[in-house]
């Protein structure tokens, strides 16, 4: 029997596509199909909704995020859980808005949640805090994210007469820079900020 041209559609193809789709604005499923150069009803049977598609997509990185703590403790096992966050949301930026109005009501998210409240409390942060140090590492990683989808201010869009430091930041900044890396190694400085009345250790 002869093989067909277009491979099988799975759920690892419709994901692949859903995360080159994501990286360019927001899309939908009738693009998604023609994607995969499949029909919509045979994407439909695979997943419902972009919803059950962002459930997908965060199964696997928590997953994958499961396996990459292992048995670090304190701060590093703080930094490696919102890098990957990072990482995770700065791959589907046109997501987002998905990610942010998902209810609190599957066992990946709230293991995820569950995990970062643990982490910061084993490192000092009193139970008081834990929920607003949680919504500022929230807002950064996916107000970030979703950034990256919006057009990148340009040096030629501060008059350094009158926006001189401005003018002055975005002039430092290569043509070509990539604003994903720029961001990641922000992370870290502002987790410093947050928790600057926290122990050093946990």
């Amino acid at each position: 029997m002869a093989r067909p041209l277009t491979p099988i559609l799975s759920e690892k193809r419709i994901l692949e596509a859903v995360r080159r789709l994501a990286l360019d604005g927001d899309f939908t499923l009738a693009q998604l199909a023609r994607e995969l150069d499949v029909r919509v009803s045979s994407i439909y049977h695979h997943v419902p909704s972009k919803a059950a598609l962002v459930h997908l997509l965060r199964r696997d990185w928590i997953a994958d995020l499961r396996a990459e703590l292992g048995d670090t403790a304190g701060r590093d096992r703080l930094s490696r859980i919102v890098h990957s966050y990072w990482e995770f949301a700065s791959g589907i930026p046109a997501l987002v808005p998905l990610l942010v109005t998902e209810p609190l009501r599957d066992e990946e998210l709230t293991w995820f949640y569950e995990e970062l409240a643990a982490t910061l409390h084993s490192i000092g942060v009193t139970d008081d805090r834990l929920l607003s140090l949680i919504g500022a590492i929230d807002g950064t990683v996916l107000g970030a994210a979703f950034d990256l989808i919006s057009p990148p201010f340009q040096a030629a869009d501060a008059d350094p007469g009158e926006y001189p430091r401005l003018a002055a930041a975005l002039a430092t900044l290569p043509e070509d820079a990539d604003r994903r890396v720029h961001l990641r190694r922000t992370l870290d400085d502002i987790l410093t900020g947050l928790l600057r009345d926290s122990p050093a250790d946990g």
